[in-house]
């Protein structure tokens, strides 16, 4: 699979990407094309001469039309300084490959273009120029896998990187300036130190689960304190019982106590709540401090560690106090799963289908082959089932990252189940049982406004059994659980965004009143 894999070098000109192409085609044993002798090849024209005959916006279709022309033995493309200003084209890309962004100072590039003879878009003040075209790229240009400076590495040096970057096949969250990428796969916790080192200069503090079964802690600590960062530490009980403000306070006090400043990061080291709570005192800690975030459950890695929500709750519900608050680095380790009770592992299987509905019908046909793998634990179908979900929740928060809009889907299956959650005193069930029959609830309530079809809510449930996730709401909704759907974040009044499944990758966000869903489940 990786060997498919392809890189795609953006930056401005004068960045070194044809050169560097060429090196990393050596090094991968693959070809390297220039995207503007692409372009040149399929239109007949020079670069200058489709500028001055046709424009800029001409061109651009002409880049895009190129990429979908290139040939199947090119592993390493050069693209054009502007290529990826277009979202469109940089979230594909994002997506199907690698993309590398080498950059300069503006004077180190117009050192070494020259006076800029066959670039239209230089005058006669190259470096001036250069450096508005970093200002207005500088958000495009920092959605990538990495970010590399080329001003003292020689094109070897760089190239060796961009290598290394392609083989961790990181996931991109693309949020212009705020951009972060997300590492799944085996070993991944103990990159723990060299990313904190990356992102912050100062202090860091650990908050992890006190809970002896789970050993990360002390290797965690041993990563940082090799790194040159021996973490302040803050061990708390990381269940739903204690995902309060009173944890918070702790995380705050320890953090003051050690006198640390806005230069520190803050790392959450454990499952959905521990991650939820550091998230929030790092947002909020010196008015904001850098985060990273080590989920150690299958729930954490698929849902809360990634796309910025943080929270607490309230007797009154689930996450009802909360921020927005992106993350620096997410370390998604499969082997922190193996000492995961496999009840805890199955239940986050529930985030997994959720986003399998969201996304597509290969995702869910990949579940549904997968599924007996997944329930033992495989690391191989784990890995692909954390990178789907991730992935599809990365697209989603690129296009509305605070719940304005598309991002209400990933809330399927969660008005019923955090109700059932509440009405538990978040004991008698676990959130990815709640989101199971919650999801069993929406199809309910799709049948009773005759949205949804015997067939898909029949899939669905199948699906969600042979994964061993409860199917019976029945068993578990009662007038409390049903009370509690009035404090869900999505209602507006007497009304509520519910999230209605339909084939997947074609679930919709309706507006219901909120006695309307009631009366639908009540209905058997």
């Amino acid at each position: 699979m990786l060997r498919d894999v392809r890189v795609y070098l953006s930056g401005p000109m004068g960045a070194g990407k044809s050169t560097v192409a060429g090196v990393v085609a050596d090094l991968l044993g693959t070809r390297a094309l220039d995207l503007d002798v692409q372009v040149e090849r399929l239109f007949g024209r020079s670069i200058p001469q489709i500028f001055a005959e046709q424009g800029e916006q001409a061109f651009r279709a002409l880049e895009k039309e190129a990429l979908r022309t290139l040939p199947g033995d090119v592993g390493v493309v050069s693209l054009g300084g502007g290529t990826l200003v277009d979202d469109e084209t940089r979230q594909r890309l994002l997506g199907e490959g690698i993309v590398i962004t080498l950059i300069a100072d503006p004077a180190v590039l117009a050192a070494r273009v020259g006076r800029g003879e066959g670039r239209p878009l230089l005058g006669p003040d190259p470096e001036a120029d250069l450096a508005r075209i970093l200002a207005q790229r500088a958000n495009a240009y920092a959605e990538a896998h990495a970010v590399i400076d080329t001003k003292t590495l020689d094109p070897e040096e760089i190239a060796a990187e961009i290598v290394a970057v392609r083989n961790l096949r990181s996931i991109v969250v693309p949020l212009g300036l705020r951009t972060y990428r997300v590492e799944v796969g085996r070993g991944a916790r103990h990159r723990v130190g060299v990313r904190a080192r990356e992102h912050a200069q100062g202090e860091a503090i650990l908050v992890f689960d006190g809970d002896a079964r789970r050993p990360w802690a002390g290797e965690v600590i041993h990563d940082l304190t090799i790194a040159g960062k021996p973490p302040i530490e803050v061990k708390l009980l990381g269940d739903e019982a204690h995902k309060d403000i009173a944890s918070v306070e702790r995380i705050w006090d320890t953090a003051l106590d050690a006198g640390v400043d806005r230069s520190a990061i803050m790392i959450g080291l454990g499952g959905g709540v521990i991650g939820d709570l550091t998230a929030f005192a790092a947002s909020t800690l010196l008015r904001g401090v850098a985060l990273g975030q080590v989920p150690t459950t299958l729930l954490s890695m698929v849902d809360s560690s990634v796309g910025g929500k943080t929270g607490f709750n309230r007797p009154r519900g689930k996450n009802l106090v909360g921020t927005f608050y992106q993350p620096k680095f997410v370390l998604c380790d499969v082997e922190t799963l193996s000492t995961l009770p496999r009840e805890e592992r199955i239940a986050g299987l529930a985030e997994v289908v959720k986003s399998a509905w969201l996304d597509s019908e290969e995702s869910v046909a990949m579940l549904e082959q997968n599924a007996e793998a997944l329930v033992e634990g495989d690391e191989d179908a784990t890995i692909a089932a954390v990178r789907m979900s991730v992935m599809l929740k990365s697209r989603i928060v690129h296009e509305d990252e605070q719940e304005s809009g598309r991002r209400m889907l990933l809330n399927l299956g969660h008005t019923v189940g955090h109700g059932l959650e509440a009405a538990s005193d978040y004991r008698g069930i676990r959130h990815g049982e709640g989101v199971a029959l919650g999801m069993i609830a929406a199809t309910r309530v799709a049948a009773r406004l005759g949205r949804g079809r015997p067939e898909e809510t029949e899939r669905l449930t199948r699906l969600l059994e042979r994964l061993g996730l409860p199917t019976d709401l029945d068993a578990k909704l009662n007038a409390r659980a049903l009370e509690f759907i009035g404090s869900d974040k999505k209602r507006r009044g007497d009304t509520i965004h519910f999230i209605i499944p339909r084939l997947p990758g074609q679930t919709e966000i309706v507006r219901l009143g909120l006695e309307e869903v009631r009366e639908a489940l009540r209905a058997s």
